[in-house]
């Protein structure tokens, strides 16, 4: 969802600042458990591709939750990358 889009109910700014922290947090975690599913179960595996894949999820969300909030550019070609890159 892009900023230019309606929205009936938006999050207030202390929501949306509380679901920037959240996602943040659960973004750090999944870094942590991709870095030891690839670690230990080696890149082609399908659990650390899983894992990477639920990390790069979790990036995205966080990053739209940035743009939204003003903080981003709409386009990162950063995470551009990411959303197409093997770990």
């Amino acid at each position: 969802m892009h900023s230019e889009e309606f929205v009936e109910y938006p999050l207030s700014r202390d929501e949306h600042a509380a679901m920037t922290r959240c996602v943040s947090a659960i973004r750090r975690q999944l870094q942590d458990v991709s870095d030891l599913f690839v670690a230990r179960y080696g890149r082609n595996s399908s659990i650390a591709d899983i894992a990477v894949k639920s990390l790069i999820s979790s990036t995205l969300l966080e990053h739209e939750l940035l743009v939204l909030e003003g903080d981003l550019p709409s386009s990162d070609s950063r995470l551009e990358d990411l959303a197409g890159a093997t770990y």
